[in-house]
């Protein structure tokens, strides 16, 4: 995104005020937080005493924001949306024990003082005591169902709560209860490197990466140059191209653009999600699946697949180059150790032919 980028100027055109969103395959506008942001790079500090903005939009669009841009625009808490891995990480931590600590945690939350201030954001039917109580007691109540239904949290004489193995590894490693949740519901011990790319790249946390116009073909030409095979595969699916960037990333496939990007945030998603998965594999005591889930971080880390040759997390190593010092007359060289044990000036003469 352009706005992302740490630059500021005089004057800042915003050309549209509509992205494409791959998941519904159809333009929605932008959020009013973003625009402001867009808005915030004009005028140049210590340069320019004012700054200018222009925005382009649809003409039946132009008061709604001038309303929002011209006048005082308020803050809203976003915790409901994510207020079942912060409980389940309080939870983990000691900090709530049971449903009434749950309760007393989100009266000295920033969304307990906005429900009263804005009452239909958060589906609140009135602003007393009484619907505020309700309303928090209603709250809590899902999001522990959830939680146990997760096997993240367990109930005790339906008040105190406790934390569960799953729950504890998801809050180690900052991670979506839904995420662990099918970690361990869809692993078992005959699960295989397809099975467990499968399972890595339905993360929760990838249901967030963009689908851009035109990246439909992309993605299908890229999952068709891909070791594994996809089954009825969904172009517009985040998770579908989750696995075809991992799988090209693996393959040392050059990518290019945005899509370069997002595979570098893929990556980073990655090592966090794989650790968890060994610690949800480890507990129910199946190694050659543990190991074959470190093996899995390990490609990721050096961008290989496990039959590779150990020679190409050599800098400058082609696949060719590897193949060729296996083919070594007199003896194969197949690890870094066996590179390094050639005589210098043989290896020298060898790489220059």
């Amino acid at each position: 995104m352009c706005w992302g980028v740490p630059l500021s100027a005089h004057l800042v055109v915003v050309m549209g005020t509509q992205y494409y969103d791959g998941r519904e395959n159809a333009h929605t506008d932008y959020p009013v937080t973003d625009l402001l942001q867009m808005m915030g790079h004009a005028s140049r500090p210590l340069v320019d005493n004012s700054g200018k903005c222009v925005i382009l939009c649809h003409a039946p669009r132009k008061e709604y924001y001038k309303k929002f841009l011209y006048e005082a625009f308020p803050v809203e808490s976003h915790l409901q949306h994510d207020l079942h891995d912060n409980l389940n990480a309080e939870v983990v931590v000691g900090v709530i024990q049971n449903k009434q600590d749950d309760v007393d945690y989100l009266t000295w939350t920033f969304m307990y003082r906005r429900l009263t201030q804005n009452p239909n954001y958060y589906n609140l039917q009135g602003v007393g005591h009484r619907h505020l109580s309700d309303h928090l007691s209603e709250v809590v109540e899902n999001t522990i169902s959830d939680l146990e239904a997760s096997k993240c949290v367990a109930i005790e004489d339906d008040y105190l709560l406790l934390p569960l193995n799953l729950g504890m590894i998801a809050s180690y490693y900052y991670i979506s209860y839904t995420t662990i949740e099918r970690c361990s519901s869809s692993l078992s011990s005959k699960t295989r490197l397809k099975g467990l790319l499968e399972i890595l790249s339905s993360a929760s946390e990838y249901e967030q990466l963009p689908i851009r116009p035109g990246e439909e073909e992309l993605i299908r030409k890229l999952i068709h140059h891909q070791r594994f095979s996809f089954e009825n595969p969904k172009y517009t699916d985040p998770n579908v191209k989750a696995n075809a960037l991992l799988q090209a990333h693996f393959s040392k496939q050059t990518i290019g653009g945005n899509l370069s990007a997002d595979q570098q945030e893929i990556l980073i998603y990655a090592c966090r999600l794989l650790q968890a998965m060994v610690d949800v594999i480890s507990s129910n005591g199946w190694l050659s699946l543990a190991l074959l889930a470190m093996e899995v971080s390990q490609m990721v880390t050096q961008g290989m697949w496990e039959r590779d040759s150990m020679l190409l997390q050599l800098p400058h190593f082609t696949k060719e180059l590897a193949k060729r010092c296996q083919e070594n007359p007199g003896k194969n060289i197949e690890t870094v150790f066996d590179l390094v044990e050639m005589r210098t000036m043989k290896g020298e003469s060898y790489f220059k032919c």
